[in-house]
């Protein structure tokens, strides 16, 4: 049997620990309600833990007040005197070792203590999934925001608070509609949101990735309306440079295929040339493309001229860039014909200054090469052969020239 101090410090730490359960649940009730969610529109293991902890908060607070029945009991029966005869010893002693149910106080504090603990966990893997998430998609909210009120400036964004979708007319990028590509991230985004919201430990990866895939084309969108809002004519007239900078490497792409078939080839195999009509084609030429988007300028559709110039622009530097290539590969045969006849003359060069200048070996391999650059069409591999041959002859004959003279 417990003596009288054993019973008082049994009774001290009694109720300390009701105390600290009473706290902690109070702080575990205030979690579920503030960071939980609603439950009915929780989903999956957030929704099993939510239900899990509320469940079990009922029966704990049912053990915190069975604790403090316990409590008044033995403060009832200790009363206030120094002195605890044998008799009311014993029954203190029952009351804590062997409290209905067969479970000591001190025990039962420690395991809803430690349930409480379990269940906060639990919470509070919840609540961090949640806060990682939200820290995630934060950037693309903030980003998605600030498209917004650019659409919203320009009059091609549903109001906040409307349905994202917009107008019925919202594909088209009429007047008060949504810009389609700004509608979709809208819904991607509330959808990887909502996914957070209703079970943050299990959200599909694939709604995370569609939300920042699909904002990048609604903030390109948004940016080229309001740039053909805000700088129409500037953005026309830079078109119009990029077609004369295409149009003036094209043409040396074409002047430099005529000078190889006319200095070098003698005809246009292998040369290269932009596709037919990439320039005046009805429907895909980048003159009359670049002509309609100036005359819905002039018109004053700067969202025709939003939408369409940035494809016009692509086109146009894929073409630029397709053009340059031409221009450099149709160049080769005459570079290397160039190379060609300056290593000859270096190489003719040496010979004079090496004393090698009459050697009637080293003139029969110079004259083919020269003769060889010098026609029209030049086969430049044979001419290259020839030049190689005339270099191989004089690299070998200035040794012995050197030791004629030693």
């Amino acid at each position: 049997m417990r003596t009288r101090s054993d019973v008082d410090a049994a009774l001290g730490e009694l109720r300390s620990g009701s105390a600290r359960l009473a706290a902690e649940l109070l702080e575990l009730d205030a979690v579920i309600d503030g960071h939980l969610g609603d439950p009915p529109r929780l989903r999956g293991r957030t929704a099993e833990i939510a239900a899990d902890a509320r469940r079990r908060l009922v029966g704990l607070w049912e053990t915190h007040g069975a604790l403090n029945d316990l409590l008044t009991a033995t403060a009832t029966e200790r009363g206030e005197g120094p002195r605890v005869n044998g008799r009311r010893l014993a029954r203190l002693t029952a009351l804590l070792d062997a409290e209905p149910g067969g479970v000591p106080a001190q025990r039962r504090l420690d395991e809803a203590l430690a349930n409480v603990r379990a269940l906060r966990a639990g919470a509070d893997e919840v609540i961090a999934a949640r806060a990682a998430h939200r820290e995630a998609l934060a950037p693309l909210g903030r980003q998605l925001s600030a498209t917004l009120a650019t659409a919203q400036r320009l009059g091609l964004a549903a109001p906040a608070g409307t349905d994202a979708a917009g107008s019925s007319n919202a594909a088209d990028g009429s007047e008060n509609g949504e810009v389609p590509a700004l509608a979709t991230a809208r819904v991607a985004l509330a959808l990887a949101q909502a996914a957070v919201a209703a079970d943050p430990l299990d959200v599909p990866a694939e709604l995370l990735t569609a939300a920042g895939e699909a904002l990048a084309p609604a903030v390109d969108a948004v940016a080229a309306l309001a740039r053909a809002h805000d700088h129409l004519a500037e953005d026309l007239a830079a078109a119009g440079a990029l077609l004369a900078q295409v149009i003036a490497v094209a043409q040396t792409g074409e002047r430099r295929a005529r000078e190889v078939v006319e200095r070098v080839s003698g005809d246009a195999d292998g040369l290269l040339r932009l596709s037919d009509g990439w320039f005046d084609a009805p429907r895909r030429g980048l003159r009359p493309w670049l002509d309609r988007l100036s005359a819905a300028g002039e018109a004053g559709d700067w969202r025709l001229v939003g939408y369409g110039l940035p494809a016009w622009r692509r086109t146009a530097q894929a073409t630029l860039a397709t053009a340059t290539t031409i221009a450099e590969t149709n160049a080769a045969p005459v570079r290397r014909r160039d190379e060609l006849r300056g290593l000859l003359r270096a190489l003719r060069a040496k010979a004079g200054r090496t004393g090698l200048g009459e050697s009637a070996e080293l003139e029969a391999r110079y004259a083919p090469a020269l003769a060889a650059l010098g026609s029209t069409p030049i086969d430049l591999d044979r001419a290259e052969r020839l030049v190689r041959t005339y270099a191989d002859a004089l690299l070998a004959a200035a040794p012995a020239r050197n030791e004629e003279f030693a």
